[in-house]
């Protein structure tokens, strides 16, 4: 219904206008396409799009190909010149590009969707490519057909085992240690993302479940001695547990940085580059090892320990507590706080939290009972010892330590000479406590296939899908600096960063909501732009009363969130708005256009103009003011050359300017509604 009249004959006699009149609003597809995920726990468990299922994750992409023997003989030497390095096979249907490498061209291809033309780059030597030149390699297609039938014990590409994975654009690259995360002087941690991404995205790993193995506890308690004989034991899976995979009697011990003394190795957190993949329940799991600055350091203030720890939370499936002769209370004590942030972190994320917790006991020498029957009697009198005091003193270390997940190991006593040596060799080892890491280290190997990251429901988690939460929480950290003084204060942080982000994703969908409606002519006519300002300024005012309502704090940190909030929320309603006018324009000058042809017959082109003169004058209402806004309905309409039309702009326009300019001024608005054009009612025809 428009000024009284039924607009249906209109719609039918402007059939070729209706379907192109208004292009698709870019901001339709911003907002539609505007995520939330860390709203919704169950996303941590789903599959990205394309990606293989758990039972099928390879290194790369998804797509089928021939099953190869082991490697072995001459054809190991060409293993370079026919993998692709995308997903670390045989190439299939391989294609050159630009640069020289090549590729599968399924995996190239999946590895470029989604990309813009001008942002594609070769995934070894970063060059910049272009698509219409991946050229298909006759000649290399040939060698690798010939390969393929090559005898089992002359085949080239190894099976996905740890000892022969690497990171794509690497294939011959030994993994190393990598930093992930620096600490500056001020406690302050600083994330590299590419170091990040590399790690926990590519290789396969993006799309795999992922069990990163963590050490957490005291400085210079042994925590990368530890992970270096891990990172022994996973280069070679495929060797007895005989204790052949420890090395030769001499050999020095290499991998994570480490030496004897007092003063702090490892800084920040580190982390193996290169996965390490087992078998587990039918799937292929990825197997990280992940090396984190000592969270109780005493140089280190509480809110560094609680950033870290929180840190090693997301980092860490399988943690692993480091202690010294026995759980002491100062442990107990750091065990709480950790479970605390840990459960914070987990409901933040939609993690399940500290799943798996083995308590590593250094230097043992309370009884002769060493390894896990001795950790069970140790464990037992530690949750005896808190379950005398009333009221509990630390409840969360209690109930975790009762879980049957729990475990407790007892290591002896290394030696004199490995602690006064550098090497870290077997030889220098007491012998009870070498067999005692051997039996150790080939359980935490054993189970690591079983201890990989859920989510609260259950559900796989992925590498990708922890980057995503990864960066998230060292975004939080910038932006809070004072909020991880404590658990309780990080608790504080995240339940205030979700009623914020409630607040986003509402109005976010409730920008979605007009956008469509600015797609329809006749429920874009029924409300005019400034009216549309002032529905938007209530629901800004509704959505920062609920958040000021929930949040948290003192009251000067939650101020300063919710003007950062209402902030973005004007920035987003003035580009809805700057596209809704722009709509609002072009419907009502067709509609001018259909109801004069209707109703006017010889004058119809004139009334036409017009409403297309209110249009414009409209537009023009708030910048130039009423008197100049009039003057461009009448020459608007004038310049139909009928005298109707310049009248039917002079009135509308006058009467529209006149009302709606109150409106928008009202709205607090003025500046932003320039297409300010109020609701239509029936009753109110505008010509």
């Amino acid at each position: 219904m428009l000024g009284g009249h039924v607009l249906v004959p209109l719609c039918a006699s402007l059939s070729p206008l209706r379907c192109g009149c208004v292009r698709v609003n870019p901001l339709l597809s911003q907002f539609s396409s505007r995520a939330w995920p860390w709203l919704e726990p169950r996303s941590w468990g789903r599959r990205p799009s394309g990606a293989p299922p758990p039972a099928q994750c390879t290194m790369g992409n998804a797509n089928e190909k021939k099953p190869t023997p082991p490697p072995g003989g001459i054809t190991q030497k060409l293993r370079e010149d026919v993998t692709c390095s995308i997903c670390l096979d045989v190439l299939e249907d391989p294609v050159s590009i630009d640069c020289g490498h090549n590729f599968c061209r399924s995996c190239l291809s999946a590895h470029w969707s989604g990309v813009s033309a001008w942002g594609l780059r070769c995934p070894e030597c970063r060059a910049p490519c272009s698509r219409d030149r991946m050229t298909p390699d006759v000649r290399l297609r040939s060698l690798v057909e010939k390969i393929r039938d090559l005898p089992c014990k002359e085949t080239l590409t190894a099976p996905q085992t740890a000892s022969t994975q690497q990171a794509p654009g690497a294939v011959a690259e030994p993994g190393r240690p990598v930093q992930l995360v620096r600490l500056d002087e001020a406690g302050d941690l600083t994330l590299d993302e590419e170091a990040l991404s590399r790690c926990l995205e590519q290789g396969g790993v993006g799309d795999a479940p992922v069990c990163l193995v963590s050490v957490i506890g005291e400085q210079r308690m042994g925590k990368s001695f530890l992970l270096n004989y891990l990172l022994r034991r996973l280069r070679s899976l495929d060797v007895k547990d005989d204790g052949s995979w420890m090395g030769r009697e001499e050999e020095p011990l290499e991998g994570f940085e480490w030496r004897v003394g007092t003063c702090s190795v490892t800084k920040g957190v580190w982390a193996w580059s290169q996965p390490f993949w087992v078998c587990a329940e039918g799937r292929q799991v990825a197997v990280l090892l992940v090396d984190t600055e000592g969270s109780m350091d005493i140089a280190r203030d509480t809110e560094t320990s609680v950033k870290l720890s929180a840190l090693s939370m997301l980092l860490g499936s399988y943690q692993i507590l480091n202690v010294s002769r026995q759980l002491k209370d100062p442990d107990l004590e750091y065990l709480e706080m950790f479970l605390q942030v840990a459960e914070e972190v987990g409901k933040e994320y939609g993690l399940q939290p500290l799943r798996h917790l083995d308590l590593l006991v250094r230097d043992w020498s309370s009884s002769q009972l060493l390894g896990v029957d001795g950790g069970k009697e140790h464990l037992a009198d530690v949750r005896q010892m808190l379950e005398a005091t009333s009221p509990c003193k630390h409840p969360k270390a209690l109930e975790v330590l009762s879980r049957s997940s729990s475990r407790c190991y007892l290591l002896p006593f290394p030696g004199r000479r490995i602690m006064t040596g550098r090497g870290g060799a077997l030889r220098d080892m007491d012998e009870d406590f070498r067999q005692s890491l051997r039996d150790y280290v080939i359980a935490v190997v054993g189970l690591a296939g079983d201890r990989v990251w859920r989510s609260r429901d259950g559900e796989l988690v992925t590498g990708t899908q922890l980057v995503a939460g990864i960066k998230k929480f060292l975004y939080l950290i910038k932006k809070h600096r004072s909020g991880f003084s404590s658990p309780c204060q990080m608790a504080i942080t995240f339940h205030n960063e979700r009623v914020i982000d409630r607040a986003r994703a509402d109005h976010a969908l409730f920008l979605r909501e007009k956008v469509g409606d600015s797609q329809n002519m006749f429920k874009c006519l029924g409300v005019r732009p400034g009216k549309m300002a002032e529905r938007l300024a209530e629901r800004r005012k509704l959505l920062l009363g609920r958040c000021r309502e929930h949040t948290q704090g003192p009251a000067a940190d939650t101020e300063a969130l919710l003007t950062e909030l209402e902030e973005q929320m004007r920035r987003e309603d003035e580009q809805f708005l700057e596209t809704y006018g722009k709509c609002f324009k072009k419907f009502a000058i067709l509609a001018g256009v259909g109801v004069g042809g209707l109703l006017l017959a010889p004058v119809g082109a004139a009334a036409g103009a017009g409403i297309s003169a209110t249009a414009i004058a409209a537009e023009a209402a708030v910048v130039l003011g009423v008197a100049e806004a009039a003057a461009i309905g009448v020459g608007a309409g004038a310049a139909a050359g009928v005298v109707a039309g310049a009248g039917a702009g002079l009135g509308v326009g006058r009467r529209i300017v006149r009302e709606d300019t109150e409106k928008a001024r009202a709205a607090g608005g003025a500046g932003q509604e320039g297409d300010d054009i109020g609701d239509v009612p029936d009753d109110r025809p505008l010509i």
